[in-house]
């Protein structure tokens, strides 16, 4: 036998074979380390969850850093005798991917989810799901990650749905949730609301508009979006504006190109004095900035 280093060293030839080793100990599992007497019941517990990673696309090398870190607090733990869980899962990510998936679709078929209807479309995006998921795990596996994968989880399997929906009947009847009106980022291609942080911002070049909303009206307002301006249910103006100061509280009743309108004047310090004239119409359909503005002010 010869008893020569390799030069070069192999990880296919050692780490898939040490890893399955360990799974097979059990010893990623707290409950088999009770039993197996590696710590005792009344040890320190330590549980740490791994965000879920999204299933849009395989792991990327923020994942990879996240992933050694939690590692090496989970085995300190575990070699200290602590009842060390760490529990692994992946998440659905919803509408990132149904766009990933619809993405795909059109590359490679020239389909859109309407040509194939709901089920067959759903069916597109559980075989992507699985795929995906299939190598996140595989890669999490690579890391040699000593996750309990007896707990694995999705976000959108039955007993994460069923604790989701249990959490928000238990919110709404402790009123910490609620129905209400509210404004919503609406996606038109999508037909559905999207979450702050899935909306994309872009800035671009638009022109300022200046008029008044009647001849009756006392100052002249400033606006990039003079569409909007039917909803418009109060004016802003700084508080500290002298030019405006005698109008805040008042309410004017306009008719607005044939549409009425009443109009409060209220006072914010967010308004820029020395952009347009200074007057901005609040329109609370058309802005969640606008909208909490309105509600502060008992324009709506």
């Amino acid at each position: 036998m010869s008893k020569e280093l390799p030069k070069i060293y192999q990880p296919q030839d050692y780490e898939d074979y040490i890893y399955k080793k360990w799974e097979e100990s059990g010893f990623f599992n707290p409950d088999v380390c009770v039993a197996k007497k590696v710590c005792k019941k009344n040890a320190d517990t330590f549980a740490v969850v791994l965000p879920p990673p999204n299933i849009t696309d395989k792991l990327h090398l923020g994942h990879m850093v996240m992933v050694a870190i939690t590692d090496i607090l989970v085995r300190y733990h575990r070699m200290k005798g602590d009842k060390t869980l760490w529990v692994p899962g992946t998440d659905h990510a919803a509408i990132a991917t149904q766009n990933v998936v619809e993405k795909k679709l059109l590359t490679e078929r020239k389909q859109t989810r309407h040509d194939l209807g709901r089920e067959k479309f759903l069916a597109e995006v559980w075989k992507f799901v699985k795929a995906t998921q299939a190598t996140i795990i595989h890669q999490l596996k690579k890391t040699g990650a000593s996750l309990d994968w007896s707990r694995e989880a999705f976000t959108l399997d039955e007993a994460r749905q069923a604790a989701v929906k249990q959490m928000f009947i238990e919110m709404y009847h402790e009123e910490v949730i609620y129905r209400g009106n509210r404004i919503v980022n609406w996606c038109p291609r999508c037909r559905s609301t999207l979450a702050d942080d899935e909306v994309e911002y872009k800035e671009q070049d638009a022109k300022l508009y200046t008029f008044k909303y009647s001849k009756n009206f006392p100052f002249a307002i400033s606006t990039t979006r003079p569409e909007t301006k039917l909803g418009d249910m109060a004016v802003a103006v700084n508080p500290d504006d002298e030019r405006y100061k005698k109008y805040i509280g008042k309410i004017y009743e306009v008719d607005f190109c044939g549409w009425p309108l009443k109009l409060k004047i209220i006072a914010a310090k967010s308004v820029d004095p020395n952009f347009g004239t200074g007057a901005l119409g609040v329109t609370p359909a058309h802005s969640l900035v606008d909208y909490e503005m309105a509600q502060k002010h008992k324009s709506i």
